[in-house]
């Protein structure tokens, strides 16, 4: 397939930025990622992606259907999503949403650049959330949902943060994309995912508004049959519930301690009631409980007893499963 022109991002009302890494041609996933960019390109919206794929021809299937396309300076979640805001405002544009290649958002772009606003951050939020609908939550494996949801019921308890703040998309208007440009992505353990919730807690410590959305988030169900009952997503669904409350309920993370979120974190930490405090410091006992290398059993039991922690200070079971409680 021939290069297709990309829509233009200036002028746009909101760009998609992603981070894409195919190891072959034959990821079911890629095939996803390219749909989803065929579905940006048909609502004449630019969506750039930063790839970092070891085989050019990942790039040349993007901008055959239409993604502006760079290769990534630097691998990883948050910097390959730094370097398309950076582009995107090189290019004029004033809005982002950030999303997983895999997952359709063209439809909902418009919806949240409304949400977005002028970019009055004193009217308009500087960011928002985007979660799942409980159709689309229904549409996860089944691991991951129960994973997620616990995760972000945590995070929500404890921090405020916004509900399904797992969920990975975000809508940035210009001042939002500071935020983002301003995480510390060269910081080792901060590389990946826990961007999404600093750059909610900078505009948290700026004063600005965070926005809530929920959507159809639709888990493609060729990834659904791969990662279903598959051990190495169970792993990566337990190293990123791990990492994440690591940082984000440990006394100390990986961020620098001048960084604004990173204030702002330890302030929210340290004006917790006692019974959030208590709960705090049940789920920190599990993780150093934790081996290094956990085997799959053992992973199931961590969410086991999380769960029922959780469930002591009303945490609802989001999952009905046959598993024992």
């Amino acid at each position: 397939m021939s290069p297709r022109n990309s829509p233009p991002i200036e002028g746009a009302p909101a760009v998609g930025v992603t981070a894409t890494f195919y190891p072959n041609l034959d990821d079911v996933r890629l095939e996803a990622a390219l749909k989803n960019a065929e579905e940006w390109s048909e609502q004449e919206l630019p969506l750039v992606v930063i790839d970092g794929s070891p085989d050019d021809k990942v790039a040349d299937a993007f901008r055959a259907r239409g993604a502006f396309v760079r290769s990534a300076r630097r691998l990883g979640i948050a910097s390959q999503r730094q370097e398309g805001a950076e582009v995107v405002i090189a290019q004029g544009g004033n809005k982002i949403i950030t999303l997983e290649p895999e997952k359709s958002m063209a439809h909902l772009a418009c919806k949240i650049a409304e949400m977005l606003g002028d970019g009055d951050s004193k009217v308009d939020p500087s960011v928002v959330v985007i979660g799942r609908t409980e159709a689309s939550k229904e549409s996860m494996p089944p691991f991951q949902r129960r994973t997620e949801e616990l995760i972000g019921w945590l995070f929500e308890h404890i921090l405020g943060m916004p509900a399904d703040s797992l969920a990975g998309p975000r809508g940035y208007n210009r001042q939002g994309m500071q935020h983002l440009l301003d995480y510390p992505s060269d910081t080792p353990n901060m590389k990946k995912w826990p961007y999404m919730y600093y750059t909610v807690l900078a505009a948290m410590a700026n004063g600005e508004r965070v926005g809530e959305i929920k959507v159809d988030l639709m888990y493609p169900k060729s990834m659904v049959e791969q990662e279903t009952d598959n051990s190495a997503y169970d792993e990566k669904r337990y190293e990123q519930a791990r990492m994440q409350a690591h940082i984000l309920l440990g006394e100390e993370s990986e961020a620098p301690q001048d960084y604004k979120a990173e204030i702002q974190r330890i302030k929210l930490l340290s004006e917790l009631d006692d019974k959030k405090a208590v709960l705090r410091d049940m789920i920190l006992k599990e993780l150093t409980l934790m081996p290094k290398d956990p085997t799959i059993g053992q992973i199931q039991e961590f969410f086991d007893r999380v769960e029922a922690i959780a469930m002591l200070f009303d945490y609802k079971v989001g999952v009905d499963d046959d598993r024992p409680r």
